[in-house]
């Protein structure tokens, strides 16, 4: 599925022939990915012979769907229905003809009938992909981010399919943005790129923040004192100014190393973590050549340091 609420559709370089194995043969492939473990013990009139009635009454309801003649098809498949309510993938393909229709509760409930006949994974990749629609509609129209949270990870449980994952994760990491959830939208950024030992390294970060008994504090305004190319990198020391007279901010707290403005101890939540301490909040403990040790670069974003 794309980011909007169009269901996912063919694309070039899927081969225009595939369908059979996942309960909707003789028609293109439209992204509903069979992982070579449902359809073994399908019945024979999946080929071109002896095609039941209900199974010409499913072929004509997804011929019926790729004209986008919807209402029809969702008149057909109920037929079928009525003829073989046994066959699960009848449910699964009436559940992707709801979802044409945005009728997303109603799809739910029919794939949810099809995984009750059948434990097929081809289902659940089906479903996964709902459940993200249904997260991208709670998350922009209903600004519902609590639900769309809830929505994603049910998806992210159950598909297997290496190419929705990511998408999933990506989508994921929005809500947790907006939510304000820092250190797990982060994380779910490196996942779905990949970046499997940066996720180690903020769980390493994070535990260090949460264990410490020193003062942390962040410093602000890295890149705008980029061009005096003084690496803040861990071990480095440096030192604290206290600035009362700063008409910006009477509680601005200046970082210098070797006499060069580095940055400021940062005093936004904007530019603060949790934990750390803004300027305001230690500015009565801050002594004439105060100094402050670098640890590390928190998210790619914030530099942490603590006060010695």
């Amino acid at each position: 599925m794309g980011d909007e609420y169009e269901p996912y559709q063919w694309q070039v370089g899927d081969p225009s022939d595939w369908g059979d194995s996942v309960g909707v043969p003789d028609i293109a492939y439209m992204g509903y990915i069979n992982n070579g473990d449902d359809d073994d013990n399908d019945p024979p009139w999946r080929g071109n012979r002896n095609v039941s009635p209900s199974e010409n009454l499913r072929k004509q309801a997804w011929d019926l769907r790729e004209q986008e003649r919807f209402s029809e098809a969702l008149v057909m498949i109920n037929r079928a229905i009525e003829l073989d309510g046994s066959n699960y993938n009848y449910y699964n393909v009436k559940a992707i003809i709801l979802e044409d229709l945005r009728r997303y509760d109603e799809a739910l409930r029919n794939y949810d009938t099809a995984l009750r006949m059948r434990n097929s994974q081809t289902v659940k990749n089906n479903k996964a992909r709902l459940l993200e629609s249904m997260a991208i509609y709670e998350r922009y129209r209903e600004s519902n981010f609590n639900r769309a949270l809830d929505l994603i990870n049910e998806a992210l449980k159950i598909t297997n399919d290496e190419t929705d994952r990511p998408n999933f994760l990506r989508r994921k990491a929005d809500i947790l943005n907006l939510l304000g959830k820092k250190v797990d939208y982060k994380i779910c950024i490196y996942l779905a790129n990949g970046m499997y030992d940066k996720v180690d390294e903020t769980e390493m970060q994070t535990k260090i923040i949460e264990e410490s008994t020193d003062t942390l504090i962040c410093i602000a305004g890295r890149n705008f004192y980029a061009h005096q190319k003084i690496p803040l990198t861990a071990g480095v020391k440096v030192d604290l100014v206290r600035e009362p007279t700063n008409e910006h901010d009477p509680d601005a707290i200046r970082v210098e190393v070797d006499g060069n403005t580095v940055g400021y101890v940062a005093n936004s939540s904007y530019t603060l973590i949790d934990r750390a301490k803004s300027a305001t909040d230690i500015k009565s403990i801050v002594k004439e050549n105060q100094r402050a040790e670098i640890l590390f670069v928190y998210l790619d974003e914030y530099t942490v340091a603590r006060l010695i």
